[in-house]
């Protein structure tokens, strides 16, 4: 059977994450690794997951292994929109959809969101896998350029004054790839033209609680007085990946259609991992958790800084990530990331070339540098053999 002429038209938008393929060859070959988007491991609270786990199954265990609600596990509802509050954005349990993991949250708000050929604005580069399920939708992109306050949004009225733009896709924390923080100048002027030309937001917090320098900043939600932003979160960044438990906070009423469309997905989210994340958080280990990889992870984004600036000084130019996971290197003098990397694996070292997460084309002078994975030990290295590469290449 020809199974190209079976498969859905959606399937031709849909492509490998240049990520994942690179993983796969990474799984076979032995370097310091600044490609992968992974936290790292060895601080992974597996003991107290072991303890909790083995709780609710004493004391929950036919709850936690049945069937559940599509919105989710109430109580953790109920945790999640709490801590929000406590953040400033006003929620109840009602304004929270429990998802699995933050990139389920993104599908959904795009599912019930966008048609083929809508326009979603967005800012470039951005998070390579939202691209990919926006690309999934058949949407059209219409880009806003970023500096190092964040999306430049005196672009955003000339967008939405056409009135064809159905949603706003923005990463305001850390943003993957770049690192960059937007202001809150930025913040305040994204949701008022949001609500001038009625599109919503969506504002991806992945990375919200990893920061390390300076004051946190205002959520979109917070800003936004909840009515025109829809916010995701996850649980993936600071307990485990591997439990994919994330969060959506939005209108009662977009809550209740997203809802819909996840029963349709699968059903609901895990009912013993939702229980799990609930007692940790509820048991009050999350801020102790996030402290420590706020302390482990800042000196390892210290060390790729200083090592940038001890090896890198003439080749390229980054911005200082505040927090979050990664950081973006655009190479002088127009450097071919793609070529570079082949050449940079045989020395030992991977990254992830910045073409993929520029939805407007462009890119192919970036690198991507993830700093938390790597043992902190072999950054220095890491950093001085991918300089030797980019040197040879020129």
């Amino acid at each position: 059977m020809d199974w190209n002429k079976i498969y859905s038209s959606r399937m031709e938008r849909v492509k490998p994450s240049a990520i994942m393929e690179l993983i796969k060859v990474l799984g076979r070959k032995k370097v310091i690794n600044f490609a992968s988007g992974l936290p790292d491991a060895s601080l992974f609270p597996t003991h107290d997951l072991k303890e909790i786990q083995d709780l609710v199954l004493q004391e929950d265990g036919a709850g936690a292994l049945q069937y559940g609600p599509a919105e989710g596990y109430l109580p953790l509802r109920e945790w999640v929109a709490e801590d929000l509050h406590q953040k400033g954005v006003p929620a109840s349990a009602n304004n929270i959809l429990i998802t699995h993991g933050s990139q389920q949250a993104i599908d959904l708000v795009a599912r019930i969101l966008l048609e083929p050929e809508d326009l979603l604005v967005l800012e470039t580069p951005t998070y390579l896998a939202a691209l990919q399920a926006f690309d999934s939708y058949g949407v059209l992109y219409r880009v806003v350029p970023m500096d190092g306050n964040g999306m430049r949004t005196s672009r955003l009225a000339g967008l939405l004054g056409s009135g064809k733009v159905k949603l706003i896709y923005t990463l305001p924390n850390y943003q993957n790839p770049t690192g960059i923080t937007m202001s809150s100048e930025r913040r305040e002027e994204l949701v008022q033209i949001s609500q001038r030309y009625g599109v919503p937001i969506l504002s991806d917090e992945a990375y919200i609680d990893l920061r390390y320098d300076g004051d946190e900043l205002p959520m979109l939600h917070k800003l936004g007085k909840s009515s025109n932003v829809i916010s995701t979160g996850t649980f993936s960044k600071t307990i485990v990946p591997g439990i994919r438990v994330g969060w959506v906070v939005a209108p009662e009423e977009v809550v209740e259609k997203l809802s819909q469309v996840k029963q349709i997905t699968d059903l609901h989210s895990n009912s013993f991992a939702q229980r799990v994340v609930h007692r940790y958080c509820k048991g009050g280990k999350l801020p102790a958790q996030i402290e420590r990889l706020r302390s482990a992870y800042r000196g390892k984004r210290d060390a790729l800084l200083g090592a940038l600036d001890k090896y890198f000084y003439g080749l390229g130019e980054w911005h200082r990530p505040s927090g979050g996971m990664f950081m973006l290197i655009r190479l002088y003098g127009g450097g071919r990331a793609d070529e570079i990397l082949k050449r940079a694996l045989d020395e030992g070292v991977a990254f992830v070339p910045g073409a993929s997460f520029f939805p407007d084309g462009g890119g192919g002078d970036t690198i991507r540098l993830n700093f938390v994975s790597p043992p902190l030990g072999d950054i220095e290295d890491g950093v001085k053999r991918l300089a030797q590469v980019v040197k040879e290449s020129k």
